[in-house]
């Protein structure tokens, strides 16, 4: 297990690297109020960055992200930008001991049992910021927070944050790593994870292995 992390970690160290990066741009435009989807030259958090139309550009409504592409539509036509979210092309770093921290906050399989009894209420439909199923960028108020989790096969700590614009940033072994929220997924560097609400927090379950689990939970 801790060889197969420690093979995955720099995968997921990426995301804390590419902040570094200079960020990309796209150009979208719905024209005649047509939806129009445009491919991101990478994955990564996207933000508006300049609209340019009269129309409104308004997030969830008439435009949105995921991990492939940009859309617009009802008129909106706007840059956006691509904020980092790393590659596999990224990996340049030999420090062991940021690898062993990614690999931390992939997690190990502990309190599986958790997840499989965790509770399956999605708010979103009840949140008046819930905007239809186009919204993919949308984040539920119970993601949203500060949160602590435990690794005892690495026995350390992990402390992530996520925003309500779905970025997340976290500290684990001394080293930082960020990522971002994206269609009920949390995504790291060339990873991405299920994320399941628990009673007092939630569970991450890796997209692929899902025996691959770690509990957070909310302390703030």
């Amino acid at each position: 297990m801790q060889t197969r992390l420690l093979l995955t970690a720099p995968l997921l160290l990426a995301a804390s690297l590419s902040d570094a990066r200079a960020y990309d741009f796209v150009t979208c435009e719905s024209r005649d109020n047509r939806y129009q989807s445009c491919p991101l030259p990478r994955a990564g958090y996207v933000s508006l960055d300049r609209k340019l139309s009269g129309a409104d550009c308004r997030q969830g409504r008439s435009w949105d992200y995921d991990r492939r592409e940009v859309w617009v539509d009802d008129g909106c036509r706007a840059s956006f930008r691509v904020h980092g979210g790393g590659s596999r092309d990224d990996d340049h770093d030999d420090n062991h001991d940021a690898k062993v921290a990614a690999g931390v906050l992939i997690g190990a399989a502990i309190l599986g049992a958790l997840a499989h009894n965790a509770s399956k209420q999605d708010d979103r439909y009840t949140d008046d910021n819930y905007q239809g199923p186009r919204h993919t960028s949308y984040v539920p108020g119970w993601m949203v927070g500060e949160f602590e989790g435990y690794n005892p096969i690495y026995g350390a700590d992990i402390r992530m944050r996520i925003d309500s614009d779905g970025r997340m940033s976290a500290q684990a072994r001394g080293q930082n790593l960020s990522g971002w929220v994206n269609g009920g997924q949390l995504n790291v560097g060339g990873n991405v994870f299920d994320i399941n609400q628990s009673r007092d927090g939630f569970v991450t379950t890796e997209v692929g292995d899902r025996q691959n689990e770690v509990r957070y939970r909310r302390v703030r």
